[in-house]
C-alpha cells in the first residue's frame, strides 16, 4: 500500500489543480453574468425613462397625446422585454453564484483531504522514528546485558 501512496498523492495533486482550474472558471462566469445583469439593468432602466419623456413630451404638446397613444404600445413592450430580460439575467447571476459556491466548496474539500493525507504521513514518519529509536535503544540495552562485567 505503501507504493500506492505515490500515485494516489499526485492524483491528489492532479485533482486540486482541477478544482482550482474550477473554481477560476466559476468565478470568470460569475463576472461575465455582473456584467450581463448590470447592462440589462441599464437597458430595463432606459426603457423606463424612455415611458416618462414621452409621456413628457406628450404632455407638453398639442397633440402629443396621439403621438403618444401611437407610442405607447411599443415603449411598453420594450419596458417589458427589458425587464423580463433582467429577471433571466437575474436567475443566470444566482446560478452563476451557486455554481461558484459550489466550487470552492469541492475544491475546499480536496485541500481538507490533502492536508489530512499530509498529516497522516507525518504521523507515519513519527511513528516509523519512534520504532526506529525504540530498536536501537532495545539493541544497546541487549548489548549492555550480554556484555561482560569486569
Amino acid at each position: 500500500m505503501r507504493g500506492d501512496e505515490g500515485g494516489a498523492g499526485a492524483a491528489l495533486v492532479a485533482l486540486l489543480r482541477l478544482r482550482r482550474f474550477e473554481t477560476a472558471v466559476a468565478r470568470r462566469r460569475l463576472a461575465e453574468r455582473v456584467g450581463a445583469a448590470a447592462a440589462a439593468e441599464a437597458r430595463r432602466d432606459a426603457a423606463l425613462e424612455a415611458l416618462q419623456a414621452e409621456a413628457a413630451i406628450a404632455a407638453a404638446s398639442e397633440d402629443g397625446a396621439a403621438h403618444h397613444a401611437a407610442w405607447l404600445p411599443r415603449g411598453l413592450a420594450g419596458r417589458d422585454r427589458a425587464a423580463a430580460a433582467l429577471r433571466l439575467e437575474e436567475e443566470r447571476l444566482e446560478g452563476a453564484r451557486a455554481d461558484l459556491a459550489a466550487a470552492r466548496r469541492a475544491e475546499r474539500a480536496v485541500e481538507v483531504l490533502a492536508q489530512e493525507r499530509a498529516a497522516a504521513a507525518r504521523r507515519r514518519a513519527a511513528r516509523r522514528a519512534q520504532e526506529r529509536l525504540d530498536e536501537m535503544a532495545a539493541a544497546a540495552a541487549a548489548r549492555r546485558i550480554a556484555a561482560p562485567r569486569t
